[in-house]
This record gives structure tokens, C-alpha cells and sequence, in this order.
């Protein structure tokens, strides 16, 4: 009886209101960065993998990043008002890791965009007084939207700005040397002497009187000091190449530049690039300046290319440990065995007592640190050197090692 009168006291209770459609919409992007290159802002950023009620797997169709240029940012719920798209990520295949937007900074980019539509009449509330806004410089500002498979959009990352300073110049005089083991690049400083004088110069100190930190006017460098930073790309081997030196004449840099191969930002005007063993194809290098920090700072045009094809001509080193022991009809060597990678063996040589030229009498490269001469005549003493050849053609070849004698029994 009673659960006759709890069912039907249930089925007369009043319906709660419909609940909404449950709708999944991506999560914010995240580690959005920028950084200025020359003409170009490249902007990264990491996909997110989860939706905003952190269910997966994430319904993400495309991210689109959004960029503005001004004095300051506008308000993020406000910024697609006035920002354009600038770079757009398909998810349905998009590249492994970070996902870069490359921007390219064209005259109408570089110039103060439209302001932000008006929202009241009311009278502006009175503020303080502030420095002229026509000395503040121009910044591009990014943000980053996800879009879900059905094109609804999820949270807007958080803004992101790049200051429109001027460039640092373009490093000059760049030229490369080598050895065995790697390529040396050098420059001269960007700006010249001049340059580097201002960089290394101590910034004036403060005045008690200051209204706070200066602002920095439109159309000067960010705070220094000035850094460099080094690209490296493969040659193309149909171009034509100097036989000079192995170099080839300095030509303009292409715009797009790669990842780095210097970790960090360098202090000096020098850089060593390490050269695997065996590496002949040809490398090109350009080199720029940067000012600020790696991550938010200010980096110029490249220096022109300079490309070389490196060509072993180091011979391996001077074998040694040479030791002669006579036996009955024939004197064996025995020696220490050289590192070198591109070894391809040794070469042994006899002569006389007495005499200064030493023949070979091995016609191919030995590959065992040993040697067994049978062609000797007893009561002769002979004089004997080996050397280390590399497998290089023409071979390059060691200094002898130390002569040593032994006579024949």
C-alpha cells in the first residue's frame, strides 16, 4: 500500500526545467608565444587535448590566431572586434609538436589598427594625467581560439604582445674556417663599432627626480645587450661553387629562417659548430642580432649567407710505438693503432743503414698494426717508418712515425 502511495506521490511531482544540450568545445590553447624575426612575428603555441569540461577525446576541428596592433591591448572578450585572423592550424592533420602561425609584418600590420567600437555616450570618468600615448610604441598583440568539430569556439588564450621596435642591424662580415671537427663562424658586431660601443657602454643611472622608468621612444632598439643567433641549412649541391678556399660569395639570406643551432642566445661574435666525421656535404650559415630576452625579444634581419663545402684534408696522426724484432728470414713490426674514423690503414716503409730515403714496400694500406718483412738479407741493418693513411682519394697520409732500425738475421 505504501509504496503504491510513494509511486504515485512521485509520478504528481512537477518537472524540473529542460536541461541545455551537452555541447563539447575545446580547452584553451597552451604555451602561446611570439617572437619577432625581421619582417615576420612567429607565434607558437600547443594544442590543447582535452575540452573545456576536461572530458576526451578533445572535439577540436581548427585553432585560429588573431592579431592586432596598437598602443595597448584590448580587452580579450572585446579583441575579435577589431583583430583579424592572421594564421589558421587545420587539426584534421596537423604537424607533430608545437604548431607556429607565421605573421608577416606588411606597412598596414605595422600601423596603429582601429579603435574599439564605442559602447556608451556617458561622459568619460576623469583619470590622472599620463604621458603623451604617442610616445608609447606600437605592439602586436595575439591571442590563440579553438574551434570544435561543430565550429563553436572555446576560451581564448591569454594576450600576448611583441613590441614594433626598430631592428638591430644585420651582422656583417660574416666568414667561416674549419677543421676536422668543426666549422668556425665569426662576424663583426651588428651597428658596426659604433655599435658596439653603445652596447657596451654603462647605462646612466637614474635621477632622483624621475617620474618613474623612462618610456622608450617610438623607433629605438629594445634594452640591450645585443646577442646573435646562428641558422644553418643544408646546401643545394646543383648550385655552383667556388673552388677558392672552398667558399662561395656572400648572397642575401632567405626570409624564412629554421630552428637556431645555438641553444642560447651568444654574447660574442664567434660561434663553433661541430662537424660529424665524414661530412662533406656543403652548409650554408646566417647570423642575426638580437635584443631582449629569446622569448619576447626583438631579432633582425638575417647577415648575408655564407656557405662552404668542407673537404678533409687532415691526415691522421703520426703512428707510434714502432717496434722492429728480428727472427730467422724475416724482421716483424708492431705498433700502436691510430683513432681516427676514416682510417683506412698504414703504409710501410724500409731503407738502409745509412741511407735517407726509405721506400715503401707495401703495396695497399695495412689493415692490422703489424707487418712482416721477409724480403731481407741477413747481417743487413735496416731502417724502417710507417704511416697512417685515411681513406680520402687522393688518401691523406700521416707524418712518418719515428724511424727505427733492426738488423737482419
Amino acid at each position: 500500500m505504501w509504496i503504491l502511495i510513494l509511486a504515485a506521490t512521485i509520478a504528481c511531482g512537477k518537472k524540473g526545467p529542460p536541461l541545455p544540450p551537452f555541447v563539447r568545445v575545446p580547452a584553451a590553447v597552451g604555451q602561446l608565444a611570439a617572437h619577432r624575426i625581421g619582417d615576420d612575428v612567429v607565434v607558437t603555441f600547443a594544442l590543447p587535448v582535452q575540452n573545456v569540461d576536461e572530458s576526451t577525446p578533445v572535439s577540436l576541428a581548427r585553432v585560429d590566431v588573431y592579431a592586432y596592433t596598437a598602443r595597448t591591448a584590448p580587452p580579450l572578450s572585446r579583441f575579435t572586434q577589431v583583430a583579424h585572423v592572421v594564421g589558421q592550424i587545420d587539426t584534421k592533420s596537423p604537424p607533430p609538436g608545437v604548431q607556429t602561425v607565421r605573421d608577416t609584418l606588411t606597412p598596414e600590420k605595422l600601423a596603429e589598427g582601429p579603435p574599439l567600437p564605442t559602447l556608451s555616450t556617458a561622459a568619460p570618468a576623469l583619470t590622472s594625467p599620463s604621458r603623451d600615448p604617442s610616445r608609447v610604441p606600437l605592439k602586436r598583440f595575439y591571442i590563440a581560439i579553438p574551434f570544435s568539430e561543430r565550429g563553436r569556439p572555446g576560451p581564448p588564450s591569454s594576450v600576448i604582445e611583441v613590441p614594433l621596435t626598430a631592428l638591430p642591424d644585420a651582422p656583417v662580415g660574416l666568414r667561416t674556417t674549419y677543421t676536422a671537427d668543426a666549422v668556425t663562424l665569426r662576424w663583426d658586431p651588428s651597428g658596426g663599432i659604433v655599435g658596439f660601443l653603445l652596447d657596451v657602454a654603462a647605462l646612466p643611472g637614474a635621477s632622483p627626480l624621475d617620474d618613474g622608468p623612462p618610456v622608450a621612444e617610438p623607433g629605438t632598439l629594445p634594452p640591450g645587450p645585443t646577442r646573435y643567433m646562428v641558422y644553418r641549412e643544408a646546401g643545394d649541391e646543383s648550385e655552383p661553387k667556388k673552388t677558392e678556399d672552398n667558399k662561395e660569395d656572400n648572397k642575401p639570406a632567405s626570409p624564412v629562417r629554421k630552428t637556431p643551432i645555438n641553444p642560447m642566445p651568444i654574447d660574442g661574435l664567434s660561434f663553433t659548430d661541430p662537424l660529424p666525421q665524414g661530412d662533406n656535404n656543403r652548409r650554408c650559415y646566417v647570423v642575426s642580432a638580437l635584443r631582449g630576452g629569446r622569448e619576447r625579444g626583438v631579432e633582425g634581419h638575417p647577415s648575408m649567407i655564407e656557405c662552404m663545402t668542407p673537404v678533409d684534408v687532415f691526415p691522421p696522426a703520426r703512428p707510434t710505438g714502432v717496434s722492429p724484432i728480428a727472427v730467422e728470414g724475416a724482421v716483424s713490426l708492431v705498433w700502436e693503432a691510430n683513432s681516427e674514423p676514416d682510417l683506412q690503414g698504414y703504409l710501410v716503409f724500409r731503407g738502409e743503414e745509412g741511407g735517407e730515403m726509405l721506400m715503401r714496400i707495401t703495396d695497399e694500406p695495412v689493415k692490422a698494426t703489424r707487418y712482416t718483412d721477409q724480403d731481407v738479407k741477413p747481417g743487413v741493418r735496416y731502417v724502417y717508418a710507417v704511416v697512417a693513411v685515411d681513406t680520402q682519394n687522393p688518401p691523406n697520409a700521416s707524418p712518418e712515425s719515428e724511424r727505427v732500425e733492426v738488423t737482419a738475421r
